[in-house]
């Protein structure tokens, strides 16, 4: 009834009219609200050099001093989505149930921030004290194929992003064990919704699945699709082995522990479900957390020891090396990359779900954040290899090739004589 030219300004100005009247709708009332707009605005460009031009009913002004209104106006509107805030504990009746206080009101991490504990998983699977090899390692006719699964609770409203970080994930495990990706079943639960809408999110996220195991040289040959309460993604993957496999036994003292990501994505994805985490940090998670390992897996072929780092943190993982090698080792968490954001995140105070069970072996380790950052739950973490110590580069010279791939990789500690089993972080 009144049209205008294209404008943020009236999108902006019609937003909360426009809210109301949906709600208005949903709920089956009548009152809505109507929308009239101004019939003009004051407009401001940045001409650059911090200098703009302003124009509003026909008059045109430009300078430094309009820039810096615009620049102020701009700034008051950004950081109305700066601060949110803070999740309240949900209501507990009363009376409750003896021990109800005990149970955890925290909301439950996605990614592998929400995996069984390793100490209660040995338990379960009367493993002892490791859980053994990335992989499953099978043998037919002289071929040497590993198989993994895995799968992830929906950690962002984006399917894609989710599938794409499931697929690089699962691959994880191959790729630790030194193996090609070679098939994958994709397993998929998704959220109750119209059969239109799935079929939509289905073929989404089969999409972004295939990208990602054809880039890795695998196809999705099938799998299983159903409904649930929240999103998962899954994948079984097979790899063959065309030397010798990686696994967990086999690192020497003297080894140099090569990293391959940076850490911080349980502390990221706890913090975004709290609205506590910057957009531009959980940004460029996702991209490494999605990063492709196969360049990495190459180059670290010559390792005697690998595994990749992810629900038990890089303390779990190292410490599951040494279990099944029969070694000690040290970690230098000072010398650890870690994910932009996550350890100002740490300093605050926010944990992954996880966190607690993956520090309860390490009670002799310092409460600092940096420290803590050791024991974070990664979801598609970094590989972590014992290689062979190189003195004339400085430690090893896998960290250069990996660094040229495009990786921000790390010698991150030392493969040591010590009590077997014995892991110190320093």
């Amino acid at each position: 009834h009144a049209p205008r030219s294209k404008a943020g300004v009236y999108a902006v100005r019609q937003a909360p009219i426009l809210h109301h009247n949906l709600r208005t709708v949903i709920s089956g009332q009548k009152a809505l609200r109507r929308y009239q707009p101004q019939n003009d605005y004051l407009k401001l460009i940045s001409l650059g050099g911090q200098s703009a031009l302003a124009e509003r009913v026909g008059l045109a002004l430009a300078g430094p001093s309009l820039w810096g209104l615009k620049d102020w106006i701009d700034q008051r509107f950004m950081a109305q989505f700066k601060t949110w805030p803070l999740r309240t504990a949900p209501f507990r009746p009363w009376p409750r149930a003896a021990g109800a206080d005990e149970v955890p009101t925290d909301p439950l991490c996605a990614g592998c921030g929400a995996k069984v504990g390793s100490s209660s998983l040995t338990k379960a699977l009367g493993s002892g004290d490791t859980l053994g090899d990335d992989a499953a390692l099978l043998e037919t006719g002289g071929v040497q194929q590993v198989i993994s699964t895995d799968h992830l609770r929906g950690f962002c409203e984006d399917p894609v992003t989710v599938a794409r970080v499931a697929a690089s994930h699962a691959l994880g495990d191959i790729w630790a064990m030194g193996a090609a990706p070679q098939a994958a079943l994709a397993q998929i639960v998704l959220p109750r919704q119209s059969p239109v809408l799935a079929e939509r999110a289905l073929t989404e996220i089969m999409a972004a699945a295939r990208q990602v195991m054809a880039e890795a040289g695998a196809e999705i040959v099938g799998g299983h699709s159903t409904q649930g309460s929240e999103l998962i993604i899954g994948f079984t993957v097979t790899g063959i082995c065309a030397r010798a496999p990686l696994t967990l036994a086999g690192a020497q003292p003297g080894d140099a522990l090569i990293l391959t990501k940076p850490l911080g994505s349980g502390v990221l994805m706890a913090a975004e479900m709290q609205a506590r985490a910057e957009g531009a940090d959980i940004a460029a998670a996702y991209l490494l957390m999605s990063q492709s390992q196969a360049a990495a897996a190459d180059i670290l072929q010559g390792a005697h020891a690998m595994t990749d780092v992810t629900g038990f943190g890089l303390a779990g993982h190292s410490r599951a090396i040494c279990l099944a090698s029969k070694v000690g080792a040290e970690l230098w968490s000072d010398k650890a990359p870690l994910m932009s954001g996550a350890l100002d995140l740490a300093e605050c105070g926010i944990r992954s779900t996880l966190f607690g069970e993956n520090k309860a072996p390490f009670a002799a380790v310092p409460d600092t954040p940096r420290h803590d950052l050791m024991f974070d739950p990664q979801t598609g973490g970094g590989l972590l290899a014992a290689a062979p110590w190189d003195e004339t580069e400085g430690g090893s010279g896998y960290v250069t090739r990996l660094k040229k791939a495009g990786y921000d990789a790390a010698l991150i500690g030392r493969v040591t004589d010590d009590v077997p089993g014995s892991l110190s972080i320093l």
